[in-house]
């Protein structure tokens, strides 16, 4: 399956994401461009499973880098700021 294949697996594996040269700044720049649909929900923008995977992701990356605030934004404005517990699990093991 497609989104297995392509996992980041651990949190080093997300911040060399963020450092990466085109993925990192793509990355924000998708962000960011959600939190101007902030008023609609993220299943509504989205679909499902996507509404999800995008909780996870934005978990994720808010975690590894609290300073790139873009991630938690979107967890705040989509989530009502909570993080995706399985993805926190999941990170603390």
């Amino acid at each position: 399956d497609m989104a297995r294949r392509y996992a980041i697996k651990d949190a080093d594996e997300a911040a060399a994401y963020l450092e990466h040269p085109l993925l990192g700044p793509r990355l924000e720049q998708c962000a960011q461009a959600l939190l101007a649909h902030a008023e609609r929900p993220a299943r509504q923008i989205l679909g499902s499973p996507d509404d999800m995977k995008l909780r996870s992701s934005m978990t994720l990356f808010a975690a590894v880098a609290p300073e790139r605030t873009v991630f938690q934004a979107v967890l705040d404005a989509f989530f009502a700021a909570d993080p995706d517990p399985a993805t926190l699990s999941r990170l603390h093991h």
